[in-house]
């Protein structure tokens, strides 16, 4: 009766654990969707800021865009009438030059024609002069005073035509600067036009582009704000949806919360009503084994004879011997299972050295040659790469396993978990749950399944 009253207040106390588990989800849950909500909010602010950064930079650039255009079309511009101006001044330069040199070109050919002229004259003076001679001495004088009147009038009209020669050239030259500097005048006035032209363009130009860039950075602003206004209502309203929601979720979880409490109080009490009945079955079967030790010798021979063809142990006890809190307990309670079935006739095999020297091979050839695999488990044997490697030459070799629980000190619920998400072959058989008061109750469990599956018929 005292161990049905303490597995009454062992139910007790892990229905409420189960109760207060069930409100801290509920609780968790809320929490989670609050702070859900709460970053949604955030997150919509966030994108709204960065929806108006955007608009502002892209007015910017745009503004910047349109008076760097205006710029280079200016600096364009004005390159152009320099270059107009330069090519004029050179054009005029070069008519200039032009004109100097064909003056200074007709100024020479009219020298030539001139020197040509007299030398031409003096000639035909000196032949006269030579024929007179011959022809007559007494027209010598007479010849002299011809030649010497005609030499002096060949001289005055080469002369005049020197002179007039270059009046000509002189005037040709004064009009070809005239009409260079008239041309000049023209073409600096037309570039002056030009400019102003373009200055007065390019002006119009930036003002019109100012004002777009004015304009468009306005509806930017005017478009972001009204974003950030819709993004701050539709988030005002998902949060009060959130809120509304989180409530009834809320509401939700502890009406289930209450549900699952009552479920687990009813199980509990069936569990504990179980225990007891099974708990009075197993302590008479316990007394009967007990109070007859000539059956137990008569069972440890025919356990020692009763191994089947091919099989040295009637179980491999797979473990892991250590425990980050826990620091070597598991080994323990290993050690106390294989014992107790020691005890009890059967042949197990048990790591003593923490699998130092063996080898893989080695320890599938020890499974394979157990009939059963017996599991001690705690939350962190499924880390244990050893204990999976022997799971899985179990699992090949078709042996079967049965799981031990090590129930002080892990929850069987988590332990469960994990294994089925780690082989599910170790759920093919119903665990026992070991319990340092019923311990007993724990090694007859194991006892009779051994029988069932690891002994010869």
């Amino acid at each position: 009766m005292a161990a049905t009253k303490l597995d009454v207040e062992e139910a007790k106390i892990a229905a409420k654990l189960d109760a207060e588990d069930a409100k801290d989800a509920a609780r968790q849950e809320v929490e989670a969707v609050t702070a859900a909500n709460k970053l949604d909010v955030k997150a919509a602010m966030a994108v709204a800021k960065t929806d108006v950064d955007e608009a502002m930079l892209a007015a910017k650039k745009d503004v910047e865009e349109a008076k760097v255009a205006a710029r280079q079309e200016v600096e364009r511009a004005m390159a152009a009438t320099k270059r107009e101006i330069s090519n004029a001044m050179v054009a005029a330069q070069t008519d200039v030059e032009e004109a100097k040199i064909a003056a200074k070109k007709d100024v020479e050919e009219a020298k030539v024609a001139a020197r040509d002229e007299i030398a031409a004259a003096m000639a035909a003076t000196k032949l006269d002069v030579e024929d007179a001679k011959i022809a007559a001495k007494l027209d010598a004088e007479d010849a002299k005073d011809a030649a010497r009147q005609e030499v002096e009038a060949v001289t005055a009209a080469n002369k005049l035509a020197v002179k007039a020669a270059m009046a000509v050239a002189k005037n040709d030259v004064e009009e070809a600067k005239v009409a260079a500097s008239e041309q000049i005048a023209r073409a600096m006035a037309a570039i002056k036009r030009d400019a102003n032209l373009a200055r007065c363009a390019a002006k119009t130009d930036v003002e019109k582009a100012k004002s777009a860039a004015k304009t468009d950075v306005e509806e930017a602003k005017d478009a972001a704000r009204q974003k950030a206004e819709e993004a701050k209502e539709a988030a005002r309203q998902e949060a009060e949806e959130a809120k509304i929601a989180a409530k009834l979720d809320g509401e939700e979880a502890k009406v289930a919360a209450r549900k699952d409490v009552e479920e687990a109080q009813v199980a509990a009490r069936d569990e504990v009503e179980a225990a007891m009945a099974a708990a009075q079955i197993r302590e008479a079967r316990l007394a009967a084994r007990e109070d007859n030790p000539e059956r137990r010798l008569r069972r440890q021979v025919s356990l020692s004879a009763g191994l089947p063809p091919g099989k040295k142990y009637h179980y491999f006890l797979s473990h892991k011997k250590d425990h980050s809190t826990l620091g070597r307990q598991p080994e323990s309670l290993a050690m106390a299972i294989h014992d107790s079935q020691v005890l009890e006739g059967f042949v197990g095999f048990f790591d003593v050295d923490d699998l130092k020297t063996i080898s893989t091979e080695q320890v599938a050839e020890d499974v394979e040659s157990s009939c059963a695999l017996v599991v001690v488990l705690h939350d962190e044997t499924c880390a244990s790469s050893w204990c999976q490697f022997e799971w899985q030459a179990a699992q090949l070799a078709g042996i079967p396993c049965l799981c031990i629980v090590d129930a002080n000190h892990a929850c069987r619920r988590t332990v469960l978990e994990q294994v089925k998400a780690c082989n599910p072959y170790l759920m093919k058989h119903q665990w026992v749950s070991y319990i340092d008061s019923y311990r007993h109750d724990a090694s007859t469990q194991i006892t009779d399944w051994l029988h069932e599956h690891a002994t010869q018929d």
